[in-house]
């Protein structure tokens, strides 16, 4: 063999593996809310996307058109999954319902819910500057309704019914210690865990006159 017979070998590309079309769109939105979690909004390419996944670009415009299609679909997503998560743990009934145990319920659903999602709620409980227009405004919707259901519950308490309750401010503080609590277990779960929120909240409501 002569050196004009050796050629330099060309490495194959990798190309992804085939899978259904809904569970490829699906790893590429989680590929894109990890990016947004971790980097910011700006990070989101569809290089960027297409390396987290492990796709080639191509795999990326066979399910979007374009960047702002992808982050169109990944807000549809979030908002519809947080919404459902929220849903499932607040009460539907309306039988009255005890403070002690409504907060229990709350408190512990709650933050496992943003334990089995961390990206997606990082995402709505630390503030992100530069992320869109849509995605502010799809949070504050998504807390007016959360706010809104809240109150309704306070409404039913027992507690209601005495002279200064105010359900409103109520409402607002249960979510403003929800969102304060997410911000401290996603930014250190060992040290933060639904177990050590939930004893300080049952202290508390143990301290409270009447009780």
């Amino acid at each position: 063999m002569t050196t004009r017979d050796v050629r330099p070998v060309r490495k194959r590309r990798a190309y992804a593996a085939r899978v259904p079309a809904a569970q490829r769109r699906t790893q590429l939105l989680d590929a894109a809310l990890t990016l947004v979690a971790t980097l910011g909004h700006q990070a989101v390419t569809m290089d960027a996307v297409a390396d987290r996944a492990g796709v080639t670009k191509p795999v990326i415009y066979g399910q979007f058109t374009s960047r702002a299609e992808l982050l169109a679909a990944l807000l549809r997503r979030e908002q519809e999954q947080a919404l459902a998560q929220l849903r499932a743990i607040l009460p539907a009934d309306a039988a009255p319902v005890e403070p002690p145990a409504l907060f229990a319920r709350l408190f512990t659903g709650f933050l496992e819910t943003v334990r089995r999602a961390p990206d997606r709620w990082r995402c709505i409980v630390f503030p992100l500057p530069d992320m869109p227009a849509e995605f502010h405004a799809a949070r504050d919707r998504a807390r007016e309704l959360v706010l809104g259901r809240v109150e309704e519950l306070i409404r039913r308490t027992p507690a209601a019914d005495r002279a200064g309750a105010d359900p409103e401010l109520a409402a607002h503080t249960v979510v403003t210690l929800f969102e304060m609590a997410a911000r401290l277990m996603l930014a250190d779960p060992a040290r933060f865990g639904p177990e050590r929120f939930l004893a300080a909240v049952n202290a508390a409501l143990a301290g409270l006159p009447g009780r």
